[in-house]
């Protein structure tokens, strides 16, 4: 085997294991990419129906908060995804709210009894 063919066979090697190695760092980055894709619209829904929920039972900010955020990691669970870090789901929550304060007001909360 000549040098030509040494150099050949090695940068073809070397090649075959970046282009390996970019593809997995794509399809990851791809499936992060669906999963912030879908989380803005999961929010938005969740946060209108844990409004909702507020109109026929008493239920404070947090409990509203913490509701939208179940249902939201529930939907990407269900659609086979996993997110390790919950604080991402809840500033998608927070981020919903505060875009859609003056939509949520239409639904009147009922008050605590005491």
């Amino acid at each position: 085997m000549n040098t030509n063919e040494l150099v050949v066979t090695l940068l073809a090697t070397v090649l075959t294991a970046v282009i390996s190695y970019c593809g997995n760092v794509l399809v990851k980055n791809n499936r992060a990419l669906t999963i912030l894709r879908a989380l803005e619209p999961l929010a938005k829904d969740a946060v209108i129906a844990a409004q909702k929920l507020g109109v026929t039972e008493y239920l404070s900010g947090v409990a509203k908060k913490n509701h939208a955020v179940q249902v939201v990691a529930q939907a990407l669970s269900d659609a086979g995804f996993t997110v390790k870090d919950e604080q991402v789901i809840k500033s998608a929550v927070e981020k919903a709210y505060a875009q859609q304060r003056d939509l949520l007001k239409q639904y009147p909360q009922k008050e605590k009894e005491d």
